[in-house]
């Protein structure tokens, strides 16, 4: 969740596989849904760079690809979804427009786009997806999220870690962000709304419309030093649409629209692991 200097060594290591890649690309699709990837607390956009690098390599636009960055990079959830990522999903949008009709392309130039997060920045893009602009968004990924909270942040004093701490909070004065998006076993609420999966019994469940829809993914590793419990990246309602997970990627899908990595690599370093890029492009292809 927070930057390490051993984080370098796994991206010098991989790094012939991006320069390989950037030398087979394929050509780009206009027709797909802009990107926008959303990085964890004291963590910057530069985290995507192994991501969006593969995923231009395989047919997206460069123009459809952006990490935010959230300055500073503790700042309270639901404001960086107002703040930083409100306006970013609008810029991304339009910059998109303008590459595909520069480009010749003369289909449907996408109005929504896909989200893909990480760490804490899995709660503030979710907020934005189920709180603020539900109908801007088409699928949502979160990796190795605090989606519940985590305990791990609870030594921090800034007021994102705050809002974490406890994991599973209950008491809506005190952390109206958990509360409002995961509710209470006494309170429960539709932690996906507009999501295609199938929630649990009892759940007040928001389903999708015609012009809200979101396939709402996630990914956790076990164990995950910045997600305890592990359990809280879990969401109730995700998933409603096929993943066909690409052959010799270590992933067990647990329950519906929940994501096992199988392979032992830690919370940070998973954003650099060659399967992970895989997955992340066999899950944003689920919807194409």
């Amino acid at each position: 969740m927070r930057t390490f200097a051993f984080r370098l060594l796994p991206a010098m290591l991989l790094l012939p596989l991006f320069l390989g890649l950037a030398a087979s690309s394929e050509p780009a699709d206009y027709a797909r849904a802009p990107v926008l990837f959303v990085h964890g607390h004291g963590l910057s956009s530069a985290d995507w760079r192994p991501l969006i690098e593969y995923l231009a390599a395989n047919g997206y636009a460069r123009e459809y690809l952006h990490g935010v960055d959230i300055v500073p990079n503790t700042m309270a959830n639901a404001q960086a979804a107002t703040s930083v990522i409100a306006p970013a999903v609008d810029s991304l949008l339009a910059r998109a427009k303008t590459a595909a009709q520069r480009a010749g392309y003369r289909g449907e130039v996408p109005r929504r786009l896909d989200i893909v997060s990480h760490s804490m920045g899995v709660v503030s893009s979710r907020w934005y997806a189920a709180k603020l602009r539900p109908e801007r968004v088409r699928t949502w990924i979160g990796l190795a999220g605090a989606n519940h909270g985590t305990q791990a942040l609870c030594p921090f004093q800034d007021e994102a870690s705050r809002e974490m701490c406890p994991a599973f909070a209950s008491n809506a004065r005190t952390h109206a962000l958990q509360v409002a998006l995961n509710g209470t076993e006494r309170e429960r609420v539709d932690e996906t709304p507009y999501g295609l999966g199938p929630d649990r019994p009892a759940v007040p469940r928001i389903p999708p419309d015609g012009t809200r829809s979101i396939l709402y993914l996630t990914v956790r590793v076990e164990p995950d030093d910045w997600i305890q419990p592990e359990r809280s990246a879990l969401l109730d309602g995700a998933g409603g649409v096929p993943i066909r997970v690409p052959a010799g990627v270590p992933v067990r899908q647990t329950s519906p629209g929940n994501f096992l990595f199988q392979e032992p690599v830690g919370h940070d370093p998973l954003l650099l692991h060659p399967d992970l890029l895989r997955l992340v492009a066999a899950m944003l292809a689920a919807r194409d």
